[in-house]
């Protein structure tokens, strides 16, 4: 009977043990990753006709999946067609370069790319032809220093893309091929293409996530092909375009942007066709575009949530455009823009969140059109402006809570507009044609 009765603790401590021993097994085990038999485990890279034996592997293998990336870099004649006529997906990027081939027929079966599909410097391939099956490319195209692609035929089956970057294409007219896509999740961007003159072939398009850049492309002339964008969440870049002539293709663009950029475009006077964007969520940045005369186009904003900088702009009469406009957040900037009088077309800005910066600004005589302004909360420059006697405008300014710099204003006497202004900061004024203390302004001896 005591044998018996030492045995049960004796199997039920054994039994715990082994159960215990199981958990902690299990716990600690390891998940080990199998790779489907009809997957290529890592990358393709090809050199030279010498790498065939890599292809050789592939075919052999009846694999129709790439887990990693396809790099062709070969200049020999090598027979893709041959060695991919199984492969649907790759994992990865596909980067051509310098690859002898006139069409992508070798890749007549691919279905899915989800990296990039990057062609560049190939010197026969005119577009895309022969990706027939081709319907997926989750991140981007990219096509650059190609000396005969024309367009992007081929592509006619992606509906949806990362970006789209152009970049030195000598040949290239158009995006056709692309006209089936409707969202870009990421960029556009579009550079130094000699002949392009247009978007056209993006007529699917309705939003565009991140940028919008379009640079030194000297025949653009306008941005037909647009005509169902809605919707562009990152900047317009648009920089060096001098047959640009008007935005009016951009007028179904109904949405918030983050910032405006506008650089060397002389071939612009005015902004129409930015007409339905509501908001600047960033920068407005309009530099060298010569031939602008004011800002029409821009009359829906109410609130520029950045900086704006108006430099250059030989002919820049007015800020009719802006009249909407009560809040710039942060800087405002004028400077070198020689054909301004005065401030006019600001009728209801009432505070600047940043610094008023007016310099080298050759005709200007004052600053009326500022009638409304109370508040500027950064510091105030007013340097070099060869004309202005004044500062009648700024009667209404109240609150200047930081410093004012007034330098080099040869003509500058009157400051009477400022004398009721109460200044957090110090006032630095010297080498104008008259020069007075703050206290003197204060008191009243404010012009000469």
């Amino acid at each position: 009977m005591r044998k018996i009765n030492f045995l049960v603790p004796a199997l039920f401590f054994a039994m715990v043990l082994s159960i215990f021993s199981c958990k902690k097994s299990s716990d600690t085990s390891t998940t080990t990753t199998v790779t489907p038999p009809n997957v290529y485990n890592g990358s393709i890279t090809i050199y030279s006709s010498g790498n065939d034996t890599t292809l050789l592997r592939f075919l052999n293998g009846k694999y129709n999946t790439i887990s990693g990336n396809v790099v062709l870099s070969s200049s020999d004649p090598i027979d893709y067609k041959k060695y991919f006529v199984n492969l649907q997906m790759i994992k990865g990027s596909v980067t051509l370069y310098k690859i002898p081939n006139k069409d992508l027929s070798f890749f007549s079966a691919l279905r899915s790319v989800l990296g990039n599909f990057q062609v560049s410097s190939c010197p026969e391939l005119t577009s895309f032809r022969g990706v027939t099956a081709l319907d997926s490319i989750s991140s981007g195209v990219i096509v650059e220093r190609n000396p005969k692609f024309l367009n992007f035929n081929g592509l006619e089956n992606v509906i949806k893309l990362g970006s789209v970057t152009a970049t030195a294409n000598p040949a290239l007219v158009s995006f056709s091929g692309l006209q089936n896509v409707t969202v870009l999740t990421g960029s556009l961007g579009i550079y130094q293409n000699p002949l392009l003159s247009s978007l056209t072939g993006l007529t699917g398009l309705t939003s565009i996530d991140g940028d919008m850049n379009v640079s030194e492309n000297p025949s653009f002339t306008s941005f037909a092909g647009l005509t169902n964008l809605i919707l562009v969440n990152g900047t317009i870049s648009l920089t060096t375009l001098p047959l640009l002539k008007n935005l009016s293709n951009l007028i179904t663009v109904n949405d918030t942007i983050t910032s405006l950029s506008l650089v060397d475009c002389n071939g612009l006077t005015n902004l129409k066709g930015l007409d339905s964007i509501p908001c600047i969520k960033n920068n407005l940045n309009i530099v060298s575009c010569n031939n602008l005369l004011n800002l029409s186009g821009l009359t829906k904003i109410d609130t520029i949530r950045g900086v704006i900088v108006l430099n250059k702009l030989e002919n820049l009469n007015s800020f009719s455009g802006l009249g909407k406009v009560k809040y710039i957040k942060k800087d405002f900037r004028i400077s070198q823009c020689n054909n301004l009088i005065n401030l006019t077309g600001l009728a209801l800005l009432d505070s600047i969140g940043g610094g008023l910066v007016v310099q080298d600004n050759a005709k200007l005589l004052n600053f009326n059109g500022l009638v409304k302004v109370k508040t500027i909360r950064g510091k105030v420059e007013i340097l070099e402006n060869n004309s202005l006697f004044s500062l009648d405008g700024l009667e209404n300014l109240k609150n200047l809570r930081n410093s004012i710099d007034i330098y080099y204003n040869p003509n500058l006497s009157s400051y009477c507009a400022i004398k009721l202004l109460t200044l957090t900061g110090t006032a630095y004024i010297s080498l104008n044609k008259y020069s007075p203390s703050w206290a003197q302004i204060k008191a009243g001896s404010c012009s000469k």
